[in-house]
């Protein structure tokens, strides 16, 4: 299941046109059911970022987007996907969105850091780690990704984080 999918030109019009959270609102209401004002809030910001991001010329205009995609059989959704043809070659990039501002280090776990969620600080899956377990998920059980060797890169973009 996807809440939203246009092509690059669409989804940059839909958020310079402030349209965006409204259709993602509504197909999410028609798909899913209700959604928290945090989750709406989460789309305004982050969204706008990716906006700018995707204005990148070296990106095609036809490149396909793709928002709240819902991994089959799994709770997992991937937050922003960009798809796109080099003509011999599928690729699709897999975004996982976070609007942390810090991260800290966890030596003692494997994919894990310490992060502010939720007025407290909480340990969680490093964005990259999650993102790269979406590729892995989706690259073992989705037969099209397989058949055409469709190239999957993740990556996570902590778009409020200064280093």
């Amino acid at each position: 299941m996807i809440i939203y999918e246009a092509t690059k030109t669409e989804f940059i019009s839909d958020v310079i046109n402030e349209l965006l959270v409204e259709r993602l609102y509504q197909s999410y209401q028609e798909k899913v059911g209700r959604t928290s004002k945090q989750e709406i809030v989460s789309w305004e910001n982050s969204l706008q970022r990716m906006c700018n991001v995707m204005q990148d010329r070296e990106i095609p205009h036809d490149a396909s987007v793709a928002i709240e995609f819902k991994i089959p059989n799994t709770s997992k959704r991937v937050d922003f996907i960009v798809a796109g043809s080099s003509g011999e070659q599928d690729h699709v990039v897999i975004v996982e969105l976070k609007q942390w501002s810090e991260v800290e280090k966890i030596t003692s776990q494997d994919g894990v850091v310490k992060t502010f969620v939720g007025g407290r600080l909480n340990a969680l899956p490093h964005p990259s780690n999650q993102a790269w377990s979406y590729a892995a998920l989706i690259k073992d059980f989705n037969e099209n990704v397989q058949e055409k060797q469709i190239q999957l890169e993740p990556c996570a973009y902590l778009h409020n984080y200064r280093s």
